[in-house]
């Protein structure tokens, strides 16, 4: 498959949170990572490529589930969008092909999601959440990639397949008889019999599933690090090399990266408008209520992690029990009461909040808040438009980094170097006669610079570009 292509068809999706700073309104609060606070805050979803260059973005005011995010905004919308998809003639006589992919974290892992996906043909990846045992090192490979400033880094992979199931969905008309092996020893022979394993494990034979099981066998890759911690990436996509699959999964950084910038140097998260916006009734969102007893067993549990740490720590003195006189020995004891005590407490209330917050519904519409509770969403039309603005500056931006990086003897300055032309001084001269606008940018700090800069401006005047409603062509140069 054409690499380009490839490219084109890859979808990175993260989500943003995005702070409110106003105070009239009473906007559900979100934990903010990058802050480390609990702030009022909207989300963003972002559809970026593997440069981090933006497509679009999904505002929310309510803070749901991203994987109803992705099928219900932003699937859609990459349908429509992404080029050069596949026909349904094309894809029925290749069952392993795809119309496009997206990566995504962990926080999205869902098997079921995963077959739902690929149910439209639409391949996923993202991390493996359940990562139970390591694999031999021997199974790993080294292999050599290349990055966008085309330095070359060795890194080792392995695949394997995994079966991944679903919920129960088809109705069986007679209960399914399941076999569990809790231990098989074959070291013994080379054949394997029906009469070895009845004869050499233990087996638990049970009538569970009344139901069918979805599932599908997809590719799981795994990376070793040089002290031997393996990342673990799961794919549907069975058309890409197992180092593409490892270089995509591991450019969804280039999100991160690309949040940070924007941040910094676009204003990403100014607040653009006070106007507020009605919330459906049927909208769906946390329950308060739910949240604030999840909340409160998240904290018992810890303080009770805490003195079972502690207990547990002095009953392993014990054994020098002997050696303390009298006073020493009556202390421990109490300290050892005391915490058991607290323990018991703890275990009590934790078991108390679990079973109201499982008697608490976890999700409600919007009607069923109260109305201390109620809230207005943000005005999103406006922070499109802008957003909008901003996405354009960055691609162009990044265009033109591209353009700088092929002639400097640093390519990872390419973007500074763009900034640094930017915010330089210019003259702007004008000849009518012959329709020319004249943008002649002043030196830079160095001669280095200055040869970076003449190249570029080179490439921007080949490509005749007209001053907007006129026929004016720009022309740069250096003076």
């Amino acid at each position: 498959m054409n690499f380009f292509h490839v490219f084109k068809k890859l979808k990175h999706i993260d989500g943003h949170l995005e702070v409110y700073y106003g105070k009239s309104n009473k906007l559900p609060k979100r934990f903010i990572s990058r802050l480390r606070l609990s702030m009022r805050a909207t989300t963003d979803y972002w559809v970026n490529d593997k440069l981090g260059q933006p497509f679009f973005s999904v505002s929310k005011h309510i803070s749901g589930s991203m994987i109803e995010v992705i099928k219900n905004d932003i699937i859609p919308r990459l349908k429509t969008d992404v080029p050069n998809q596949p026909s349904h003639e094309i894809l029925e006589q290749n069952p392993l092909l795809h119309k496009f992919m997206i990566v995504y974290d962990r926080e999205s892992y869902s098997s079921d999601f995963m077959l739902d996906m690929w149910e439209e043909r639409i391949a996923c990846s993202t991390y493996n959440k359940y990562v139970e045992e390591k694999w031999s090192e021997d199974e790993f490979k080294e292999y050599e990639t290349e990055n966008e400033f085309d330095e070359k880094e060795t890194i080792k992979l392995a695949e394997r397949g995994v079966l991944i199931e679903g919920k129960e969905t088809e109705k069986l008309d007679e209960q399914q008889t399941v076999y569990k092996f809790n231990q098989i020893d074959f070291s013994k022979t080379d054949e394997i019999t029906d009469e070895l394993i009845l004869d050499n494990s233990d087996i638990k034979i049970t009538q569970k599933r009344t139901k069918k099981k979805r599932n599908m066998w997809i590719r799981e890759i795994r990376k070793i690090r040089d002290k031997g911690h393996q990342t673990s990436i799961i794919t549907s996509n069975f058309q890409l090399s197992i180092v593409l699959v490892g270089v995509y999964m591991f450019a969804r950084w280039c999100q991160e990266n690309y949040f940070k910038y924007m941040i910094k140097n676009f204003d990403l998260d100014r607040l653009i408008s006070y106007y507020k916006d009605i919330v459906p009734d049927t909208a769906r969102l946390i329950n308060p209520k739910w949240r604030e007893l999840d909340k409160q067993v998240r904290s018992i549990n810890a303080k009770l992690k805490r003195r079972e740490a502690k207990y547990g720590a002095l009953t392993y003195d014990t054994n020098q029990s002997s050696e303390l006189d009298d006073k020493e020995f009556i202390k421990y004891n109490l300290i050892k009461a005391g915490l058991m005590e607290e323990i018991s407490i703890y275990r009590k209330e934790v078991e108390q909040k679990k079973t109201e917050r499982t008697d608490t519904k976890r999700e409600i519409t919007f009607e069923e808040l109260s109305e201390k509770e109620k809230f207005k969403g943000v005005y999103n039309d406006r922070k499109q438009l802008i957003d909008t603005i901003k996405m354009t500056a960055y691609r162009a931006e990044t265009s033109l980094a591209s353009i700088v990086k092929e002639h400097t003897q640093k390519p990872k300055e390419s973007r500074s170097l763009i900034v640094q032309f930017f915010k330089s001084n210019a003259d702007i001269d004008v000849d009518y006669e012959k329709n020319i606008l004249y943008i002649n940018i002043h030196h830079q700090p160095t001669n280095r610079d200055d040869i970076t800069l003449r190249k570029l401006c080179e490439n921007l005047n080949d490509t005749q570009i007209k001053f907007p409603e006129t026929n004016m062509k720009i022309v740069y140069g250096i003076i």
